[in-house]
């Protein structure tokens, strides 16, 4: 049987400006560099595709990013 987990990274928010100069909570010139993907939720896994990327959906935002992993269960 097929069970599908939730693989997280995180990304960091770089100040590439050589002023470090930042306006109002925004720098001038940055980038994010990621972190290793990562099991997310490491006691919980689910049944089916669509519930694991509506799960997947809820959760991404700008700065971290989830991606479905399929599995066999053990």
């Amino acid at each position: 049987m097929k069970v599908y987990e939730l693989h997280i990274r995180r990304g960091r928010l770089i100040n590439d400006d050589p002023q470090r100069r930042c306006y109002n909570g925004a720098y001038f010139a940055s980038h994010i560099e990621w972190e290793p993907w990562e099991l997310w939720l490491k006691n919980d896994h689910y049944e089916s595709l669509e519930h694991a990327e509506r799960v997947a959906r809820l959760f991404c935002r700008e700065d971290q990013q989830l991606k479905v992993i399929e599995r066999d269960q053990p």
